[in-house]
């Protein structure tokens, strides 16, 4: 009976909050909450854009003519540095900085005595020792330099890219916290209230970060929280469904692939990029780590001995954040950055390359649409379609198609 009582009450607790949901839901449909112009643009997830914005706001010589207003409070909030009014006067903001070996930090703020890099990176990889030649940039203009590292979560560059900097030369930052805590900063101040276009700019990029950190709004996240803390009873069932979460995603994750495979019908490479190798370790550790660990299928293409090179290709459907297919070339059967070139992969594939790292072409399962590829970690809305028996089916049926089109 006690059992049955705490799945009624979890029952019960998953109905509120879904019922809070709707409400905001309605809400935001009244008031014009999901218009927003950077996805109606098709532009949220663009790293260059979101730099852009980032870069206008930081810039005491940016259009909002707030001087260095927002500057400030970036130095307050988010790098926690102090600097004197007179240093802050001699303060310059630079995108796509570049430096030697033809590198562009994305934002770099330099004043008197000091200056910042600052790498962005939503979903974007890290390239080779890129973090490493930041730091030695800001080594030649600075005294002891750091590099700061913004993501959507303050996770770690790789290890590929800071090189042999210590974890101190390295500050991360996150778009789910520090960010909107400084645009918060950014609209409290009397003129952004004031003037409506920067106002509702700064809202919609709240939006917009809050979507790709899969945050809520403060109202909607407070309501739940005081629901949450209203007994005893919620909060257990809130514990309890929490528990079952991870095991609930990392199903999902090895029946869709499970599903891929078994509608391919046709033998798989097993190998250390397998999601079941290891008794499916790459699934099961995929929400354990700050990195993806790839699960995915293999499948035998091309040998590096009918096509005189020192790769393979295989055909490889894989899952980073969002789900992806294509053409990886395995040196020896591991992956590396040692990718074929533009011309052997026209001559060999057929295809336009899409090249990063290992791969050769890839593109997001479906139907190459960014925004329609399930999101693993940030369970966006194609994510959440997964659990639709029907969506699944369909959703499955074309990429196990698309594998065999490639390797025909």
């Amino acid at each position: 009976m006690i059992e049955r009582g705490v799945k009624m009450n979890e029952q019960v607790l998953l109905s509120q909050i879904a019922a809070i949901s709707d409400k905001y839901d309605l809400l935001y449909r009244k008031t014009g909450g999901y218009f927003n112009i950077f996805e109606v643009a098709d532009i949220a997830h663009d790293e260059v854009v979101i730099c852009r914005v980032l870069y206008e706001l930081l810039s005491p010589a940016g259009s909002h003519f707030q001087g260095n207003a927002y500057l400030k409070l970036f130095f307050d909030n988010v790098l926690h540095i102090e600097v004197s009014d007179d240093e802050l006067e001699t303060a310059r903001v630079f995108r796509e900085y570049q430096i030697d070996e033809q590198r562009r930090i994305d934002i770099v703020i330099e004043t008197s005595k000091k200056f910042i890099p600052i790498e962005v990176k939503i979903y974007a990889t890290d390239q080779a020792k890129q973090c490493y030649d930041y730091y030695n940039e800001a080594k030649k203009r600075t005294e002891n330099p750091k590099i700061y590292y913004l993501t959507r979560f303050g996770t770690a560059p790789s290890e590929e890219s800071v090189s042999s900097l210590s974890e101190d030369d390295i500050i991360c930052l996150s778009f789910s916290d520090d960010i909107l805590d400084w645009l918060d900063s950014c609209l409290k101040q009397s003129n952004t209230i004031k003037i409506a276009p920067i106002r509702e700019i700064t809202l919609q990029l709240m939006g917009v970060i809050r979507k790709f950190t899969d945050k809520m709004g403060d109202e909607k996240e407070m309501e739940i929280k005081e629901l949450l803390l209203s007994s005893s009873d919620n909060m257990k069932s809130a514990i309890a469904i929490s528990s079952a979460l991870n095991e609930v995603r990392e199903e999902i994750m090895y029946k869709l692939l499970k599903t891929i495979e078994n509608k391919v019908s046709l033998q798989k490479l097993d190998n250390q990029y397998d999601f079941e190798n290891n008794g499916n370790q790459k699934v099961k550790t995929f929400y354990n780590r700050k990195y993806s660990t790839y699960p995915g299928i293999s499948y035998f293409y091309k040998s590096k001995d009918t096509i005189n090179t020192d790769k393979d290709i295989w055909v490889r459907v894989e899952i980073e954040d969002r789900i992806f297919i294509g053409y990886c070339c395995p040196v020896n059967g591991e992956a590396t950055n040692k990718t074929l070139s533009s011309e052997e992969i026209k001559s060999l594939l057929q295809i336009e390359p899409c090249t990063d790292n290992w791969w050769a072409y890839w593109e997001y399962a479906p139907n190459d649409d960014e925004m329609q590829s399930p999101n693993f970690r940030e369970h966006n809305d194609s994510y959440y379609q997964l659990f639709d028996k029907n969506y699944f089916e369909k959703f499955t049926s074309i990429c196990a198609e698309k594998i065999k089109e490639l390797l025909k």
